[in-house]
């Protein structure tokens, strides 16, 4: 599919952002190690999304609807910076084609790699039922569009399918969800949150202690159980303290 004017525009600018966010997330890479190495250095902690940002906006790069607005800054649950990005499009401007071409991108540009775990959240069902069945088309230029990002190895997947560690290693995994799943204003909503028995693979099996403690020690934001022999809680929710680390 050929590229409208403004879609092109929307995409050379997300280039650019990533080419930005890959090389300040190098240089904040370095310095988390020196830190590390170093831990009485009195060295601040750099945060490459908000430097990527200022430097698209010193190189006049920003569209100009946002050249003036400051930086807004996103963290997980451990502190670490998490770079973000919106488009805003006419109605009708091929948002879905904006996305598929955006994960490329993302993956290829700024990740360097063709496997991982993408979470597209949609308004109302019956979007959400014309993306599955436009993703799972392997004739769509949309799917196409991802099958060439990840070299073939596509996933489509709904929240109720079954999610492996070794499926996220070895495929592009898209897991189309409804944004009503998220809703947390009372306890029929909380259906994203609802315990699940099918994540597997994403910590250490129930007997290796020292892998558990392991985890528990490099993300502090995972629950666990204490005790002499800790262990991180079973994560089978979706989601759950675990995105920290995938």
């Amino acid at each position: 599919m050929r590229a409208l004017d403004y879609q092109a525009r929307v995409l050379d600018t997300l280039d650019a952002y990533l080419d930005e966010l890959k090389a300040r997330k190098a240089e904040a890479d370095q310095i988390d190690a020196l830190r590390r190495s170093n831990p009485n250095l009195p060295l601040p902690a750099f945060d490459f999304a908000e430097a990527a940002w200022n430097n698209m906006k010193s190189a006049g790069r920003l569209p100009p609807s946002r050249a003036a607005i400051p930086f807004s800054p996103r963290k997980d649950g451990i502190g670490r910076s998490v770079p973000n990005a919106t488009f805003k499009v006419p109605t009708g401007g091929g948002k879905t084609w904006l996305a598929v071409n955006a994960v490329s991108r993302v993956m290829g540009r700024y990740l360097a790699k063709n496997t991982g775990f993408v979470l597209w959240v949609v308004p109302n069902e019956a979007i959400y039922a014309q993306t599955l069945k436009t993703l799972k088309n392997r004739q769509h230029p949309y799917r196409q569009a991802l099958d060439r990002a990840a070299a073939g190895r596509v996933k489509i997947m709904e929240k109720s399918d079954r999610l492996d560690a070794r499926d996220v290693a070895s495929h592009l995994c898209v897991m189309v969800l409804m944004l009503q799943a998220g809703n947390r204003q009372n306890k029929d909503t909380l259906r994203m949150f609802r315990d699940r028995g099918d994540v597997h693979g994403f910590f250490p099996p129930e007997g290796d202690q020292a892998g558990h403690a392991r985890d528990l020690a490099h993300v502090p934001n995972l629950d666990g159980y204490g005790g002499l022999f800790p262990m991180v809680k079973d994560c089978s929710a979706m989601p759950c303290a675990r995105s920290s680390r995938l």
